[in-house]
């Protein structure tokens, strides 16, 4: 009797302790869910803690030094010089840099990137062929915005990325890498901490170079000051010495040294950042753009089916009154006039239609009538674009071209290319309409640059003898070789007199930059054009 107690007894403890051990693991299961959950929310594992585990002495230095030749060579191109032939440099020199990343992080090249990369390259040229500030303006935001997008292609997939997604990410990368902007200081103590488990001799090897490269980056440091005082003594006791200064780097030693510096040191800082940021995976963009298309598609059916029809009134009204010339305008308009009234607000219009339909088509259930309506929204908007594109062509056979108008074209282009993206889109879901519509927006672009539109315009001006004064003060210097060619008809033209006096006060002060890092092929090619009118017209006042 007590041994079948005790048996009992035995067998109630050890149930008790299964259970208790159950519970145990569950409570452990559940602890390491909410770490691994806490870890992941915003960071990957390595990321959560102070440095990455497998980093080392090797790979700081190596960071170190790439961020600092790249610090470098950013001033040396970029300092006080913006349109000068070293643009294209520092943007070959950040796409050399991020491919070096990818090597290291064992990461391919993808084949979107090598056309984003190619693009990078020709709008950094044209930046050092042109004189029009719209177009270096636009150039360079298009640039920045391209290394954003290359180095998101490469680091995550982003086959169902959306705009938002995009934009979301690039905004993250940016005001995340902040984070690091002191981690050149913290990482050698973090590796120093990680280092425990290494042998004496790794630790030795890893605290000489350390040592090594603190010392290089004290040298570096006391070496500024001395710079300083130095080179100031040395331009002013050699005026061959000071004027070889002069032509590589065109700065003022006393108050530019301290400026070259400062960027230096930025660059620096933010480059070091931006790598660890870039290294570092951000969990939530691993994850792919959910499918959010749940809503009933009676509403944008309703939406479309009101909207279609006063589209098809006012598509039927273009094409019987502006395309096929019928009807009869309203009492006091020109087709001229007519023609401008309501060309901008037929672009908004368009642009509108292009956001609504692809708003629909993201968030809409798939349904065949939806399709259609969606479908004869883009045809009426094609109406629309060829509408508009029309209306400005009427306009500029009257008044000439401006850099506006041309532009207005440029972008009605892209409006209609991304609308033939978007039926596509409509019928395959699997489109990628954001990589199209990047390699629309910046192939075109490219082309609208290279061309130089302000060489197009004056030529166009000058030749209908319109727009001469536009021609002559609001082009930019891409012009200038144009309105030599037609000088002598603009000297004729009495109502010219005080605009071609403004234009000689212009080219009194025109001069070639003194330096190589300025250089400009649009600049030169003037230079040597004023160069030649201003011989040409001593020749004519000598006689």
């Amino acid at each position: 009797m007590d041994s079948n107690n005790l048996n009992s007894g035995s067998n109630i403890s050890e149930k008790t302790a299964s259970e208790f051990a159950t519970k145990e693991d569950v409570k452990e299961k559940e602890l390491r869910e909410a770490a691994e959950t806490i870890t992941s929310f915003n960071m990957p594992k390595e990321e959560f803690l102070p440095v990455a585990v497998n980093d080392n002495t090797d790979n700081y230095i190596k960071r170190i030094i790439l961020c600092l030749i790249y610090a470098i060579f950013f001033t040396f191109c970029l300092y006080k010089n913006h349109t000068g032939i070293t643009y294209p440099l520092f943007a070959l020199a950040t796409i050399v840099s991020y491919v070096l990343l990818l090597k290291a992080s064992k990461e391919k090249v993808k084949v979107f990137s090598y056309f984003l990369m190619a693009i990078i390259m020709v709008l950094s040229v044209n930046v050092c062929t042109t004189t029009s500030i719209p177009l270096i303006v636009f150039d360079k935001i298009f640039v920045f915005a391209l290394f954003f997008v290359m180095f998101l292609n490469n680091l995550y997939d982003d086959k169902t990325w959306d705009v938002t997604r995009y934009f979301a990410s690039a905004f993250t990368v940016i005001f995340s890498s902040i984070v690091y902007f002191i981690d050149p200081i913290l990482d050698p103590i973090r590796i120093s901490k990680n280092s425990e488990g290494k042998t004496e001799e790794q630790k030795k090897a890893s605290k000489k170079k350390l040592a090594t490269f603190g010392y290089v980056l004290a040298g570096i440091g006391i070496s500024v000051p001395i710079l300083c005082v130095v080179l100031p003594l040395l331009s002013s006791s050699d005026a061959v010495f000071s004027h070889v200064l002069k032509k590589v780097f065109t700065v003022n030693i006393d108050a530019d040294l301290i400026g070259v510096f400062f960027l230096s040191l930025l660059i620096f800082i933010v480059g070091y950042a931006m790598l660890k940021r870039l290294h570092f995976r951000i969990n939530w963009l691993e994850s792919p753009v959910k499918d959010l298309r749940t809503f009933n598609p009676a509403v944008a059916i309703t939406i479309s089916s009101v909207l279609l029809v006063f589209y098809g009134l006012y598509s039927v009204i273009q094409i019987v009154f502006l395309f096929l010339g019928f009807g009869t305008l309203p009492e006091g308009y020109t087709y001229a006039n007519y023609a401008r009234e309501g060309f901008f607000q037929l672009v908004f219009v368009c642009i509108i239609n292009l956001i609504l339909v692809l708003i629909c088509r993201k968030f809409s259930k798939d349904n065949i009538v939806l399709r259609i309506m969606l479908t004869l929204i883009s045809v009426c908007t094609f109406i629309m674009i060829f509408s508009s594109a029309y209306r400005m062509i009427l306009y500029i056979g009257v008044y000439g071209l401006t850099f506006l108008r041309v532009y207005v074209l440029w972008a009605l282009t892209v409006i209609a290319l991304a609308m033939m993206g978007t039926v596509i889109f409509v019928y395959k879901d699997k489109m990628p309409f954001v990589k199209y519509s990047i390699i629309v927006l910046t192939l075109t672009w490219a082309i609208f640059g290279i061309a130089h539109p302000d060489v197009y315009i004056a030529k166009y001006n000058l030749n209908l003898k319109t727009g001469e004064r536009y021609v002559i003060r609001e082009l930019s210097d891409d012009a200038i070789p144009v309105i030599f060619e037609h000088m002598d008809e603009l000297e004729s033209n009495e109502k010219m007199n005080d605009n071609l006096k403004w234009f000689d006060n212009y080219l009194t002060g025109y001069s070639e930059p003194e330096d190589y890092r300025h250089f400009n092929f649009a600049k030169h090619k003037i230079y040597k054009a004023v160069k030649e009118y201003n011989q040409n017209k001593q020749v004519k006042e000598a006689e």
